[in-house]
């Protein structure tokens, strides 16, 4: 009987092993910047990704030599944009489809040398599909495993039940 439990655990522990299997980590930075705005400025950068995933923007508003009187960012695709207006702060946002993503940012400087510092960082991770087992031979080889075990268990029991 300890064999049958040693089998059991080494079927279990295969097949969670093949489906906790993941991809790295395919994150990346996109944009990494901190740069100046004197006065009125707007920037724009395009990029371009292969899929659906998660697009994390940052943008930051130092207080060097003061802080911008307001700073803004959009993200859009050719499709429209991908959220509201944000400013200064951590925001994500959903790509469903791959192609060009296009960020727009815009600034007012303030105080006596009317200027500022800004940074601006964009994340894309993408959406990394569930892995399947290494191979379909490890799955039918345990759904045979299963169904030879549970028609012995059976004879096993209507073995019992004659005697």
């Amino acid at each position: 009987m300890t064999n049958l439990a040693n089998l059991r655990a080494l079927i279990c522990a295969l097949g969670l092993a093949a489906a906790s299997a993941t991809a790295a980590d395919a994150s990346e930075v996109l944009y990494d910047a901190t740069a100046f705005l004197v006065g009125h400025q707007a920037f724009q950068d395009s990029f371009s990704v292969d899929g659906p995933g998660t697009l994390t923007v940052t943008l930051s508003n130092f207080a060097w030599p003061v802080a911008l009187a307001n700073l803004d960012l959009i993200v859009s695709t050719p499709l429209g944009l991908l959220g509201p207006e944000m400013g200064a702060g951590t925001s994500t946002f959903e790509v469903t489809t791959g192609g060009t993503i296009t960020a727009q940012w815009f600034g007012t400087a303030q105080g006596l040398l009317n200027a500022g510092t800004y940074g601006l960082e964009i994340q894309w991770a993408p959406t990394v599909p569930v892995p399947l087992p290494a191979s379909i031979a490890l799955l039918l080889s345990g759904l045979v495993l299963l169904v030879w075990q549970n028609r012995r268990h059976e004879s096993m029991e209507a073995a019992v039940r004659a005697n």
